[in-house]
């Protein structure tokens, strides 16, 4: 079986889990901080990049070595197959190993520069800014994926050594889009990201025709991304203030008007208002497949609470996810699951977290269990100089008695 590489973004652990949520069969070759390589027989590369919320980049493994001899000729030989063209431009990122194996290939793009041209090539190296690795907007802008141009991605891990070429890259104008370009935002109180949304439906793995419940939906972003990366399941949303379900609906028809969803799938959403402990007067028992939901995440913070105030917005949001579950219990089916964000908050070199004094077992559930190379403490999601942790959590139904 071919070899394919997937780079991911900022959040890699949460990423490998929605990839192997996706793809459960994918072997995993090789890994980096930020990259893996995987071999497997059903590998559709626009398939993932339109469904996958935390890979960047993907594409082919076209080089490999068991050590660092990754000759210059061959990936200028390959990068100058299409013969009746003499002009390309490239790109350049490594990913992984040591200070002394990266400086090995520090200079390998002015190399493969000088060997095209000796091919009598025209050629262009495209660098990202300040050294940084080539960003997806930079390789769609440069036209990278289109042969002969390239992006070569460089992977190290533990003495060997792989060249992939770029592929597919993420639509940032997208997922832009639909994150500013909605029509109903709530600046204030804070909204999901789109692709932490989008990596949490994924990790629920809603059967296909079965019926997802977000419960605390506000402006309805993970309602969204359900719409776009199922075809048949149907998707309910509440929330206890009528403001974030009417904004819901409105973005949901937006998606709608745009035709970013088609008119048909119209008829999947069903929302309305409901405090979270009363949501079972609308749905009927065992009716959920997966619960996919962000919570309340307490107060906006300024970042000069005391631990006292922390303290006291941690335990309202444990009691109100206890509450919540031990609603939510009843609706769920069997093998139902829920993907769910527990905050917790940073305050000097404390962690309080709103998860830990939950006991999930006397609720009926369990945290589930993950593959070997992740837990469940490094499913999480934040963003520098923020004081809140965004902590992914996925629960398996225990029994539905």
């Amino acid at each position: 079986m071919a070899l394919h590489f997937l780079v991911f973004g900022n959040h890699p652990r949460l990423s490998l889990a929605e990839f192997l949520a996706f793809k459960p069969k994918a072997k995993i070759v090789s890994q980096t901080p930020n990259t893996c390589i995987v071999e497997m027989n059903d590998w559709q590369a626009d398939v993932l990049m339109s469904q996958l919320g935390g890979v960047i980049k993907l594409g082919d493994v076209i080089l490999e070595s068991k050590g660092l001899d990754l000759k210059v000729a061959d990936i200028a030989k390959l990068a100058s197959s299409k013969q009746e063209i003499t002009g390309l431009e490239f790109g350049w990122t490594s990913f992984g190993g040591n200070g002394k194996e990266r400086k090995v290939f520090e200079k390998y793009p002015l190399h493969i520069k000088r060997a095209l041209k000796d091919l009598g090539w025209k050629v262009r190296w495209v660098s990202g800014e300040g050294g940084q690795p080539l960003s997806p907007a930079a390789v769609a802008k440069c036209h990278l994926t289109e042969q002969p141009n390239a992006d070569f991605c460089l992977m190290l891990d533990k003495g060997k050594t792989f060249l992939g070429r770029t592929t597919n890259v993420q639509d940032a104008d997208a997922w832009s889009l639909r994150d500013y370009g909605r029509p109903c935002r709530d600046d204030i109180n804070g909204m999901l990201p789109p692709k932490l949304a989008r990596m949490m439906v994924n990790l629920a793995q809603t059967p296909d025709g079965g019926t997802l419940l977000d419960p605390f939906c506000g402006s309805g972003t993970i309602l969204m991304e359900a719409a776009l990366a199922t075809s048949r399941t149907k998707i309910i949303g509440s929330d206890i203030d009528e403001r974030q379900t009417d904004d819901t609906s409105g973005n949901l028809e937006w998606l709608l008007n745009k035709n970013i969803l088609s008119q048909d799938d119209e008829t999947r959403f069903k929302v309305f208002t409901s405090d979270v402990k009363e949501v079972g007067h609308y749905l009927s028992p065992k009716s959920i497949d997966a619960v996919v939901t962000e919570g309340w995440l307490g107060p906006a913070l300024r970042g000069r609470e005391s631990l006292g105030e922390i303290q006291k917005n941690a335990s309202q949001i444990t009691q109100l996810w206890k509450d919540a579950l031990a609603a939510l219990k009843p609706l769920m089916k069997k093998d139902g699951r829920i993907v769910a964000i527990f905050p917790s908050y940073k305050v000097g070199s404390q962690i309080i977290a709103t998860d830990s004094d939950i006991d999930f077992a006397s609720l009926g559930f369990a945290l589930e269990d993950l593959p070997a190379n992740l837990r469940q403490m490094d499913m999480y999601y934040e963003r520098t100089g923020q004081h809140l942790r965004r902590n992914v959590r996925i629960l398996a139904v225990t029994s539905n008695e």
